[in-house]
């Protein structure tokens, strides 16, 4: 009885320290930065036309209801609304470090498990990144099914012309996930994931990281890996992998892919961010290239840099091929939240952008790109 007590306290103590720690964290590295920013009224009339969509936000690994409004983060179905959002991509992040950098981390102490129990995760998610891919993906479906017809989980070409309630992707950051087992690859889709990013800040069996210890390229079982995503009708996401993985992921994907958040060296240098010449490659393939908000993405903590970023962006890949990747929830400041993200429609008016230009990042490009690329019913 005594070592129960012990061990029923033990469990007590970890749950509320992981309290303790996760929240605070998440209210100290999800926030804006600086003043509000007006917005003409010509901006906001021009904002309020637009089809907007945000190819990448990390909202589910946080200990927040996604459907009430919060006093911590950037996204929640309110904010989405007021900003005027139609489509928002949302990531599943299953696995960080401690050591977590953008130039060489060494995967020696995953801090998930505080998350996942501090959010109340099955415990079979606890210390299983595949696990926690599921519960999260769970996690948007409830939402949805939750939400009164106020948001719907996009899974196919189809489900991209209802345009009455925001749409929600789930996209996997990182194959780490699926543990070597291809087959997990069929049953994330199954559960509703449609774009696959091949490594997050570490190296994995599938392919190396941007932040790899070794940022090696696709191994024999990314490969395969890829080839199933294919055959099943995925999108590759190539934010956060290495120089070596993305050059072979496009010589043997036969679809075109996706960088959901990133920026470009040529504005931005960095190891996150890509070259104008893979951008040039991407686009060139019918890919797209997600502009994010935070400042390794864009070297500024303004409007303004974001909006260079994606003026330059234009110039390097093509007006049909640039979109917005926020990176909204992913341990970023930026200058704002979903709900006011008509600041940036503003500073791209500023920035000299036509409106069919504004139209078409602001997310016409991403409604084009998934209308084509996700698959039929």
């Amino acid at each position: 009885m005594q070592r129960l007590i012990v061990f029923l306290a033990a469990i007590a103590f970890v749950l509320v320290a992981a309290v303790l720690v996760v929240n605070p964290v998440d209210a100290l590295l999800n926030r804006t930065t600086g003043k509000p920013h007006p917005v003409s009224p010509q901006a906001q009339a021009l904002h309020d036309s637009l089809w907007i969509a945000d190819f990448h936000n990390d909202a589910l690994l946080w200990d927040r209801n996604i459907l009430e409004p919060s006093s911590r983060g950037l996204v929640d179905l309110p904010r989405l609304e007021r900003g005027g959002f139609e489509l928002a991509v949302f990531s599943a992040t299953t696995r960080m470090h401690i050591d977590s950098n953008y130039y060489r981390t060494l995967p020696v102490l995953d801090i998930l498990p505080a998350v996942a129990i501090a959010s109340h995760w099955p415990r079979r998610a606890w210390l299983d990144p595949y696990q926690r891919a599921l519960v999260l993906g769970e996690k948007l479906h409830t939402a949805a099914v939750a939400s009164q017809g106020r948001l719907h989980v996009i899974t196919s070409r189809q489900d991209m012309a209802d345009d009455s309630r925001i749409g929600g992707v789930l996209l996997l950051e990182g194959l780490h996930a699926i543990d070597g087992d291809v087959a997990r690859v069929d049953s994330l889709f199954n559960a509703g994931y449609r774009i696959f990013g091949i490594a997050h800040m570490y190296d994995n069996e599938v392919g190396g990281s941007s932040a790899g210890w070794r940022k090696g390229g696709l191994t024999p079982l990314g490969r395969r890996v890829v080839a199933r995503i294919d055959q099943l009708g995925g999108i590759i996401d190539l934010a956060h992998a290495s120089s070596a993985t993305i050059d072979d992921v496009l010589a043997i994907t036969s679809r075109p892919v996706v960088v959901s958040h990133t920026g470009l060296t040529s504005t931005c240098p960095g190891p996150r961010n890509i070259s104008d010449d893979v951008a040039r490659r991407i686009a060139a393939r019918g890919g797209l290239v997600c502009i994010g908000f935070w400042k390794q993405a864009v070297c500024g903590r303004d409007p303004r840099a974001i909006a260079r970023a994606l003026h330059h962006a234009i110039d390097v890949a093509g007006i049909e091929h640039v979109a917005l990747g926020s990176d909204f929830d992913g341990g970023v400041w930026v200058p704002f939240d979903t709900a006011h993200i008509s600041i940036l429609t503003s500073a791209l008016l500023d920035e000299g952008l036509t409106r069919e230009e504004i139209r078409a990042i602001m997310g016409e490009n991403a409604k084009r790109f998934l209308s084509a690329n996700l698959p039929s019913r």
